[in-house]
């Protein structure tokens, strides 16, 4: 009886250690499985993080959109970028995650347009790059292109470099998105008798290359002015006696900024303005007189140029300014003349004009030519476009 019962409980013993065991082992094989899924999930969300390659980011030598013939100076419009002047610049390659957490690196060889959206200025933000007459340059940490060569990066820049005269975004360079680039005159507020200085005013531009590659071995950036240009000329239709124009002065109310958002090559007109008044000519010293004969024009009065922001959504196109002068015909003296706005025409960014005065019997009458030989860019163009 004792063997006999030894021997009975020992069967179902035996059996209860086989189903455990077989239960072990599909637990065990569907953990091995489950294992197995996961990892191959993790293997083809993963992407291995891009490697630098040991060089460096280089800008060649900055061009200027435009057909003219106009001399580069410190102040004023320019056709070529100024030897020693500085542009600010973002660049861009990766977007980020989903999760905002980390630059994807699978991203590299998108287009510009597709990753713009997740996009942050990681490479340079507001970076300032100087040109010294032959080459770029900029200081502090080199950027290098990464190792891949099918990589797709997109710059763009600002010029001049301050940020009293330009606000760009994104602020950080952790923010997303494509940049926008607001330029505002040096002037605000004030009234129309408020003096403002041209020579302030700096011939704003901006650039953008998109979808450029490591293999074109640095990045070329053409600039394309802002602001409209306005020159004044006086010409004298009387033959038989000369005028004499002592003071010449625009003022009114201008707009003060233009923006330009990148995401679209969109131009916007923020609604600020400022007030104030241009000089010309100021006829404080006799030497100083312009005498405009029959036939011999007076050109570019006071050898000043105006950059203003032209707005095309609005009326008038540069603000309500008017023209005032002080001339001297046939011995009588007309001081603070007013003769017109500069209301009647659809001025165009990167455009010179010239305001010609044409005195006709006793008065001026007021005609807006473009000065084809003096123009930054042939025609112009308000909606600008960028390659």
């Amino acid at each position: 009886l004792i063997v006999t019962g030894v021997q009975t409980c020992a069967l179902p013993i035996s059996n209860n250690d086989d189903r455990r065991d077989t239960d072990m082992n599909k637990k065990t094989l569907y953990v091995a499985i489950l294992l197995a899924a996961l990892t191959a999930c993790q293997k083809a969300e993963y992407t291995a993080p891009a490697t630098l390659s040991d060089e460096p980011i280089r800008f060649g030598a900055p061009g200027i959109a435009l057909d003219g013939g106009l001399l580069s100076r410190a102040a004023g419009p320019v056709n070529e970028f100024p030897e020693g002047g500085s542009f600010g610049v973002l660049g861009y390659c990766l977007a980020m995650k989903g999760d905002n957490t980390d630059l994807d690196y699978s991203t590299g060889p998108d287009p510009w347009n597709s990753k713009a959206p997740r996009s942050t200025p990681h490479l340079f933000h507001k970076t300032e790059v100087a040109y010294n007459g032959s080459a770029c340059y900029y200081t502090g940490t080199q950027r290098h292109w990464y190792e891949r060569q099918d990589y797709l990066y997109s710059f763009f820049a600002y010029y001049p470099y301050s940020d009293d005269c330009f606000a760009v975004t994104p602020e950080t360079q952790a923010g997303m998105g494509a940049p926008t680039m607001r330029f505002s005159m040096p002037f605000e507020g004030g009234t129309e008798n408020t003096p403002r200085e041209i020579e302030r005013i700096p011939d704003a531009m901006v650039a953008a290359s998109t979808d450029v590659t490591r293999g074109d071995g640095h990045v070329d950036l053409r600039f394309y002015h802002l602001l409209t240009c306005l020159n004044f000329k006086v010409s004298n239709h009387n033959e038989t006696n000369a005028v004499v124009v002592r003071g010449l002065r625009l003022k009114g109310t201008f707009y003060r900024s233009i923006e330009i958002d990148m995401a679209g090559d969109e131009v916007r007109y923020p609604a600020d303005t400022y007030s104030g008044t241009f000089v010309f000519l100021d006829g404080a010293r006799e030497e100083d007189d312009v005498n405009v004969t029959y036939g011999n024009p007076a050109e570019k009065i006071g050898g000043k140029s105006l950059m203003l922001v032209p707005n095309p959504t609005a009326s008038p196109y540069l603000g309500e300014a008017g023209i005032y002068i002080d001339y001297t015909f046939m011995g009588t003296e007309h001081t603070d003349k007013y003769i017109g706005d500069v209301a009647n025409f659809l001025p165009m960014s990167g455009t010179i004009y010239t305001v010609e005065l044409n005195f006709i019997g006793d008065a001026f009458v007021i005609s807006f030519v473009v000065d084809n030989n003096q123009t930054w860019e042939n025609g112009g163009d308000s909606d600008l476009e960028f390659e």
